[in-house]
């Protein structure tokens, strides 16, 4: 789900941009990017409304298991604007800034491509570029975490040193760096 809004995002951003320039087009994401915020502000005060509620009430009521599962939709609602802000200021960086090979390319093409192309051509790369980056990044984590899980159950003396430092480990860790383990720990 939070891909496919993602994608969204980015292709209104593209698609309404063709009838802009580039730097027009990498404004308006950037208000389409200001606009995320916004519903991420919003999201996060529903947030402390509903743990202020949640507070007050039985854990073992009906009343509690309900704003739970609204704990849990915000929640989902939150981790979807805040990946389309991070892949939003991605892309108009790569777009604003080419780097790789692709954005490069898309920008030396865009000069003798059509008006109307110009900004999709461009923004386009530019977010394939992040997704590419992105995808890269995230097979080379799970591996990482896959490679000590293996380690973990095939070396005994490893596995000691590492609860041993589990504590440590846990206190240097980002939380995007926790969420990743745990979604690929067994």
């Amino acid at each position: 789900m939070r891909n496919l809004m993602v994608m969204v995002l980015a292709c209104i951003a593209i698609f309404a941009g063709g009838c802009a320039g580039i730097g027009q087009s990498i404004e308006q994401l950037g208000s389409m990017r200001d606009q995320a915020t916004e519903i991420q502000s919003d999201l996060q005060s529903q947030l402390d409304e509903l743990a202020l509620m949640r507070e007050s009430i039985p854990d073992d009521s009906a009343q509690g298991n309900s704003i739970d599962a609204l704990i849990s939709q915000v929640h989902a609602k939150l981790a979807v604007v805040e990946a389309a802000i991070i892949h939003a200021d991605q892309v108009i960086q790569a777009a604003s800034n080419p780097s790789d090979p692709l954005t490069i390319a898309a920008d030396a093409v865009s000069p003798w491509v059509p008006a109307p192309i110009q900004a999709p051509l461009v923004l386009g790369a530019a977010l394939l570029a992040t997704i590419m980056r992105s995808r890269s990044l995230n097979t080379g984590t799970k591996s990482i975490v896959e490679s000590i899980n293996y380690v973990l159950k095939k070396d005994d003396s490893f596995k000691a040193v590492f609860a041993a430092n589990a504590d440590t480990i846990r206190t240097i860790q980002t939380p995007s760096a926790r969420k990743i383990v745990n979604k690929w720990t067994p």
